[in-house]
């Protein structure tokens, strides 16, 4: 099969986008695609459920994305969001960790549970733009 958005689900390399709220995340999942895949926001909490994106990423072949809801939420409504994150990491092959402030505590138990669970990931720091000048 040619079609790279045609391959089945166990022959694609599942890339789950991780971290607090409004760190950057549906941001980056959007570059990283080149389209408009979550919505984008100031407000915390805008990405409510996982949203999905399968394609192909040279030159590792079809890949899905999934963009999650914070991990950090609180709430009765926070708390489901959180489980559902936590769903997303038990399947993923590989994280990407998004950050916008340095490695916090939160960062390091999301880091502790992908080493737990074997999953190798890597560490963006977004909104680097946004950081004032070092003087």
């Amino acid at each position: 099969m040619n079609d790279m958005n045609g391959a089945p689900r166990g022959e694609r390399i599942t890339i789950g986008f991780f971290g607090r709220r409004n760190v950057g995340k549906s941001s980056l999942i959007n570059a990283f695609a080149s389209q408009d895949i979550s919505i984008v926001s100031d407000a915390p909490g805008t990405t409510t459920d996982p949203v999905t994106k399968a394609m192909e990423l040279l030159p590792a072949g079809a890949v899905t994305l999934i963009d999650t809801p914070g991990s950090d939420d609180d709430g009765i409504l926070g708390r489901e969001r959180v489980s559902r994150t936590m769903d997303v990491l038990r399947r993923v092959d590989v994280a990407v960790l998004v950050t916008d402030g340095g490695i916090g505590e939160h960062e390091k138990r999301l880091m502790a549970l992908f080493e737990e669970q074997g999953i190798p990931y890597l560490t963006v720091h977004s909104k680097c733009d946004m950081l004032s000048a070092i003087p």
